[in-house]
């Protein structure tokens, strides 16, 4: 394991050194660390090994890029990507070796608070208590809400006329001042935060339906926000899952159950984020039978009385599968058809990371036949890639450990979309021939392959080159002119030294004669075949 690697002073003094050169105070560090931060959330991070020296990862963004970090010396940090600066793919593997060591959250607190005096921390600290005045009751979530309204009226009475920007101060404004007021104790004021989180999510989807934006302004001035809040409930749910919730809190969960469904599933914008929210809650902090079979009357009462949603529906398979129920919950999926089919992904990750195996296979078995068909009728390519990404990620933890059949079956289905993950899983396993099959697949020519890779390959395995370069030689022939001609005799030559090598000149001399003979026709290709001394005049 990684943390029993690195000892934890290395780690937080790279950190420390770290905040140092990169400060929180301005935007564009803010952005670079949520990047970071992101594809570190995502699992882009992998191959994550310590020599003693230094720490190497791969992290997966458009395509995966090789870094370095030196715990010793920051500025010697490594990527392969562009960038000269402290980029977001470093950024990500630090934040993977910090998870090692400590809550990433916590070092995210201290980051925001800069390298003030233990003095300005003192007073940052009793401005804090004194802001925790009792505006509402800490034991009702009818309480918070009605706090919430009045701070929220009063914050957007500033704001009449509202545009693209009032979503970034909802985020950077007011969400901020809810959770400088949030409780003191700690598991209270976590599920303040989400509900907090929740409330200005609701805000946010009710300002949008207000005022006419386009797509990209979503995109551009929405969505980073909305992900803000997402990572939030996230990150909450998760620290409190990890500790015992008291009894005294079961009255908050109970009541969080309407506010929770009323915001997640309210049919708008941002459907992925919000059913992702919706089951992460119910599984970590609302999975009791009682609730469980309450909140499945209220969706089946809902269903019947007005036009079913996808939402429901989906909120409804949550139920079953969190009771074990697989076949009901997947035959929703089934209903709803292909729409429905990326949401199984997430069950799947779960179940890896519980080692529910004996329930796995039977989301595999309902996913894996459709994959393909769902991937391929996506409108676009960057849809069909990324949902190709996303599914070999949460496949992948699991295919690693019990089933690496698996993976490769599913990447094969995928193909072109994933050639990505085939491509660098073929190489890390030094199959060979698969990836020269896959090359030939693609159609990539053998001058787009990475000479590196070409030679290694040639130490290794030098006959599974041969039918790359003959696929080269053929179609430079076919191009049928001069300067394909001349690319043709320069794999040629190549190809006769292969064999050579592996010393079957017979084989060489029936192939060269085969060629030439097949195109006798074409007099500048035997020119040159005759000037590079390929064939006798």
């Amino acid at each position: 394991m990684l943390q029993n690697d690195i000892s934890k002073e290395q780690v937080l003094h790279f950190s420390e050194k770290l905040r140092k050169l990169i400060s929180y105070d301005t935007e564009t560090n803010r952005a670079l660390i949520k990047k970071g931060l992101n594809l570190f959330r995502q699992g882009s991070v992998y191959n994550v090994k310590y020599n003693g020296k230094v720490i190497e990862g791969r992290v997966q963004d458009v395509t995966p890029v090789d870094v370095t970090l030196d715990l010793d010396f920051l500025e010697m940090s490594e990527c392969t990507c562009p960038s000269d600066e402290f980029c977001r793919h470093r950024m990500a593997v630090f934040f993977y070796i910090f998870a090692s060591v400590d809550r990433v959250g916590s070092l995210l607190e201290i980051w925001k608070e800069g390298n003030k005096d233990p003095s300005v921390l003192s007073s940052i600290s009793t401005a804090r208590k004194q802001l925790q005045q009792k505006d509402y009751k800490d034991s009702s979530l009818e309480s918070w809400y009605s706090f919430f309204n009045r701070e929220y009226e009063r914050f957007s009475g500033g704001y009449p006329d509202k545009s693209q920007y009032f979503f970034a101060t909802i985020y950077h404004t007011f969400f901020q001042t809810l959770k400088r007021r949030a409780p003191l104790q700690e598991d209270l004021k976590k599920l303040f935060h989400i509900h907090a989180a929740l409330f200005c999510i609701q805000k946010n989807l009710e300002v949008i339906s207000q005022i006419n934006l386009k797509d990209y302004m979503v995109e551009t001035y929405v969505r980073p926000y909305f992900h803000n809040f997402t990572d939030l409930v996230f990150d909450n749910c998760t620290q409190l899952k990890q500790v015992s919730l008291s009894f005294s809190l079961d009255s908050l969960l109970e009541d969080s159950m309407e506010p929770i469904r009323k915001t997640l599933l309210s049919d708008t914008l941002f459907q992925y984020e919000r059913l992702q929210m919706y089951r992460l809650i119910w599984a970590t902090l609302l999975n009791r039978k009682k609730w469980l079979e309450i909140e499945e009357n209220i969706l089946l009462e809902q269903q019947s009385a007005n036009e079913e949603n996808l939402e429901e529906q989906i909120a409804f398979a949550h139920l079953r599968f969190l009771q074990k129920d697989d076949v009901s919950a997947i035959q929703v999926l089934r209903d709803n058809g292909y729409q429905a089919l990326p949401y199984s992904l997430w069950w799947i990750s779960y179940l890896s990371e519980t080692r529910a195996l004996d329930r796995i296979q039977q989301w595999i078995s309902y996913v894996l036949p459709n994959l393909s068909d769902y991937v391929f009728g996506l409108p676009n390519y960057d849809g069909r890639r990324h949902m190709t990404r996303v599914f070999l990620s949460e496949l992948s933890e699991y295919a690693q450990q019990f089933d690496k059949e698996l993976l490769t079956k599913a990447m094969k289905q995928l193909l072109p979309y994933s050639y990505i993950e085939y491509n660098e899983y073929l190489l890390d396993n030094e199959e060979y021939r698969k990836w020269i099959e896959l090359q030939m697949f693609v159609g990539y020519d053998i001058d787009e392959c990475d000479r590196y890779i070409l030679k290694i390959i040639e130490e290794n395995d030098r006959e599974a080159l041969l039918p790359l370069y003959h696929q080269a030689i053929v179609q430079a022939v076919e191009s049928k002119n001069r300067s394909s001609y001349k690319k043709a005799v320069k794999y040629l030559k190549k190809v006769r030294t292969h064999y050579r090598r592996l010393k079957k000149e017979d084989l060489w001399e029936d192939y060269i004669i085969r060629l030439a003979t097949a195109n006798k026709r074409l007099r500048a290709f035997q020119e040159e075949l005759v000037r590079a001394s390929l064939v006798g005049n």
